[in-house]
């Protein structure tokens, strides 16, 4: 019996379980009447409490995976499957075997054109005839798909294993207790891609391994090095002119030391993801360029501001090519000096403006019982108003991209944000503070979701932490971009602070493109190349350019998530009306894209925008001390040892501003005391007796030659003297 569990329209941001039911739904009458060729098919998912209906916009040019499992047995492979199949774009079609089965239904599911890969259960080989398998995978026309044996287990039969590989594996043996076993990927092309070498600690467990045959014909895809051993658990070699992959099963309560959710799902399924993107290629969902944004909370363009040294940071940007994003608070919109304007207007490669909430009142966008909705919609649009006022007074471009002080909002604030035309929202979590995140497994593969307001909500990480080597392969390998911040305390220790980072990135993969916020999540869209050899697009943004780097002309069918209770107010390609289409909660559109070139969408929603109207004047005196109180903290408070504590346990602690205020006041008062005290010692001490030193001063004498009242007089005459010249 065969069966298809997956979304065939397999559209990665959708974080649905794997028992969610799928059907399609013809369009392609309709498609053909808007847009010529473009056939499309819908998909409609019904998630409690996340999503009502979820409608994918992709056509029905799919790849397919063929599953072969025992009944109701290789649970945890079907999961790895789904996830792996769902994120790359690919139909998971299951086939239940045992002894009794035809070989005719097997072979017409392997033998179909769309078919580019075969998984087998580990437990199902014995009902699985291996010579009718690999008979209809060499009749397939065109290249043979590839087969992966999934969830070899101890206690499995040796014998049926070594058949199956070719007498590249004997066996899988259950590894003994290991103090600090480590899980290392091996270095094969096409195939480890960013994972290459790559060590990743894991904790004491249980875990199996791979016996290796006396055949040297074998890559070693993974591993796991155990005391001064290091063994296979995932391998790749030719039987028969056929590529066999042989993969372990994974423990379930396996997990990486430090709770690094998207470390810990990715070892799980690391197998299963490696073997469909190599199945997959081109048809599967893909990236077609890797990013990476450094950005620096809180400054104005002030030199220096904090730790920051504009120019000197310019210089590490050239050297190690890296680009850094400035999240500007716009209450600062009036306060920049022409110097860094200069710098920031003459080298766009390298800086950007990004928006970082509007007065940056500490969590100005929190709960709606401190701060309504009507408030926090209210302080969105004058942040487009003062950012506007920025750009017209600097000459500095900005992108609408939010950035919220100290924590993520509601989610009614992201619908806000959509509503108002925000390109997106990018914080330390995707998910809004009233929120939880979706129960499925694959959330948290991408940094990216849709699945809150419908609106794109990044992920990004701090680098105030030293980030693992492993934690920026695997994110590159599944080709996520990269989002790295800090405040300006993290140049303490030298401008030169981030280059380590920005050199293991572009280490790890050459083609990153460091780039501005705006630019990143414009091309925060996905690809795969469909059987006409167009494209099949899934957009995340509003607004997206769409590269065309296939060596020939093509037509990129764009479907993009409308799920919200926005109204459209135009659709435009380079700035003229365009076509579009809204079906089952997508907005589908074509464009055809000359080979080279580049096209940029734009989706405009209605709302009652009127950036003339709206006031940018900074009336409140909370909000003026605060701010100055923060530029005395990051720019004077910060260079002492005992201020900069009090800054990083601020940071790491969200304060609120009261208790900020009252630090500030207790170590202004404790310095100021100090330097009396220390006042007081220096000009008592060249006065005190030193009868030690000199006899002569024996007695009540103050010194020879002189009356008591005038070196009195003369010694108090000093601190007027002192307040003067500060004055």
């Amino acid at each position: 019996m065969i069966f298809n569990c997956s979304n065939p329209l397999q559209n990665p941001k959708v974080e649905a379980p794997s028992w969610v039911p799928a059907y399609c739904l013809g369009l392609k009458g309709m498609a053909e009447a808007a847009f010529g060729k473009m056939g499309t098919d819908s998909l409609r998912i019904t998630w409690a409490v996340f999503l009502l209906a979820l409608v994918s916009a992709s056509s029905c040019y799919s790849a397919d995976v063929v599953f072969l499992r025992s009944s109701g047995s290789a649970t945890a492979e079907l999961e790895q499957l789904e996830i792996a199949t769902n994120f790359y774009g690919l139909d998971l079609k299951v086939m239940m075997v045992s002894s009794s089965n035809d070989d005719l239904a097997l072979d017409r599911a392997v033998e179909r054109e769309d078919t580019v890969g075969v998984v087998i259960a580990g437990e199902a080989l014995a009902h699985v005839n291996r010579d009718a398998l690999l008979r209809a995978l060499h009749h397939r026309r065109g290249s043979s798909p590839s087969l992966l044996i999934l969830g070899v287990a101890p206690g499995e039969d040796p014998s049926l294993l070594r058949t199956w590989s070719g007498g590249t594996s004997l066996g899988c043996k259950r590894l003994e207790s290991s103090l600090r076993p480590q899980y290392l990927f091996g270095r094969v092309d096409g195939l480890t891609w960013q994972l290459s070498d790559i060590e990743i600690p894991l904790p004491a467990g249980t875990a199996s391994y791979l016996v290796p045959g006396e055949t040297s014909a074998v890559q070693r895809l993974a591993s796991i090095r155990h005391n001064d051993q290091v063994s296979p658990i995932f391998i790749e070699a030719t039987v028969q002119q056929l590529k066999i992959f042989v993969a372990c099963a994974v423990s379930s309560d396996g997990s990486v030391t430090g709770g690094e959710k998207l470390v810990s799902k990715f070892l799980r399924i690391a197998p299963a993801m490696m073997f469909i993107r190599y199945c997959a290629g081109e048809r599967g969902w893909h990236a077609l360029h890797h990013y990476a944004n450094f950005t620096i909370d809180d400054p104005w363009l002030r030199q220096r501001y904090g730790y920051v040294d504009y120019k000197a940071l310019f210089g590490e940007m050239e050297k190690h090519d890296f680009h850094t994003t400035i999240a500007f608070i716009p209450w600062n919109y009036d306060r920049s000096e022409p110097g860094v304007v200069s710098l920031f207007r003459d080298h766009p490669a390298r800086f950007s403006i990004a928006i970082h909430g509007d007065n940056h009142d500490h969590k100005e966008f929190t709960d709606y019982r401190s701060k309504p909705l009507a408030a926090q919609t209210a302080a969105l649009k004058q942040s487009l108003a003062r950012m506007d006022r920025f750009q017209t007074l600097t000459g500095i471009p900005y992108d609408k991209v939010m950035i919220f002080p100290h924590s993520i909002a509601p989610e009614g604030t992201l619908e806000a944000l959509k509503t108002y035309n925000y390109l997106a929202t990018i914080n330390s979590t995707n998910v809004p503070q009233d929120a939880v995140p979706p129960p499925a497994s694959s959330f948290g593969l991408r940094p990216v979701t849709l699945s809150f307001a419908d609106f794109p909500s990044v992920a990004r990480y701090s680098v105030e932490a030293p980030i693992p080597k492993y934690f920026l392969a695997i994110n590159q390998f599944l080709d996520n971009p990269l989002l790295f911040y800090a405040h300006s305390d993290f140049f303490e220790g030298g401008i030169d602070a981030f280059d380590g980072v920005a050199d293991e990135v572009n280490n790890l993969e050459p083609d990153t493109r460091w780039r501005g916020l705006g630019d990143i999540v414009k091309h925060l869209y996905l690809v795969k190349r469909r059987d006409d050899s167009n494209y099949d697009v899934l957009a995340f943004s509003n607004s997206i350019c769409l590269d065309n780097v296939s060596g020939r002309d093509s037509v990129f069918y764009v479907g993009k998530q409308e799920l919200g209770h926005q109204t459209i107010n135009s659709v435009t390609v380079d700035g003229r009306n365009y076509p579009y289409q809204l079906q089952e909660g997508y907005l589908n559109l074509s464009i055809p894209v000359p080979m080279g070139n580049t096209r940029c969408v734009a989706i405009q929603y209605e709302n009652d925008l009127e950036l003339a109207s709206i006031g940018t004047s900074k009336d409140s005196s909370y909000v003026y001390f605060l701010r100055m109180a923060s530029d005395f903290r990051d720019n004077y408070l910060s260079k002492s040892s005992a201020g900069l504590a009090i800054i990083r346990f601020y940071n790491g602690h969200e304060e609120g501003p009261a208790l900020v205020f009252a630090w500030v006041f207790v170590f202004t008062v404790v310095c100021i005391y100090a330097a009396y005290r220390l006042w007081a010692f220096l000009w008592r001490t060249p006065h005190a007796p030193n009868k030690a030193g000199n006899p002569s001063l024996d007695g009540p004498s103050v010194g020879a030659g002189n009356k008591p009242g005038k070196t009195r007089e003369r010694i108090q005459s000093r601190p007027s003297e002192t307040s003067d010249s500060t004055r």
